[in-house]
C-alpha cells in the first residue's frame, strides 16, 4: 500500500533576508526550487515553466507580488497556487511554513508498508 505525505525540510533561518524579489535558487528533495520574498510574503515553486521547461528564476515577479512571468513567453504563474494567469499549464509551488527555529518547505514522499486507517 502506498501513500503520500509531506516531509518538511529546514530551509532558512527565521530572521533570514537571503529571500529577496529575486529568485534564490534551492535544490531541495532532487528538485530544483526557486523562493521568492516580496511584499506579500514568501513563495516557493519549482524552477521550470510547465509551458516548455524554461527556469522561472529568471523571470520576474508582477508588480502587485501576486505572480512570476516566465522570461521566454511572458505566461504569468500565480505564485500561491500556481495556476497560469494567461496561458502555459499550472506551475509546481511548494507550501512554506515558519517555525520557531525558521522557514521549511514542504515536500512530497510517497511511502510504502502496511499502514493504520
Amino acid at each position: 500500500m502506498f501513500r503520500t505525505v509531506i516531509q518538511w525540510i529546514f530551509l532558512a533561518p527565521r530572521e533570514t533576508e537571503e529571500f529577496t524579489i529575486e529568485p534564490v535558487i534551492r535544490y531541495i528533495g532532487g528538485k530544483k526550487v526557486a523562493v521568492v520574498r516580496n511584499h506579500v510574503g514568501i513563495y516557493a515553486f519549482e524552477d521550470r515553466c510547465p509551458h516548455n521547461g524554461f527556469e522561472l528564476s529568471r523571470g520576474k515577479c508582477t508588480a502587485d507580488g501576486k505572480a512570476i512571468v516566465c522570461p521566454l513567453h511572458r505566461f504569468a504563474f500565480d505564485l500561491k497556487t500556481g495556476r497560469a494567469l494567461t496561458q502555459g499549464g499550472v506551475m509546481r509551488t511548494f507550501p512554506l511554513e515558519l517555525r520557531e527555529d525558521g522557514w521549511y518547505i514542504g515536500c512530497e514522499r510517497t511511502e510504502w508498508g502496511w499502514f493504520k486507517s
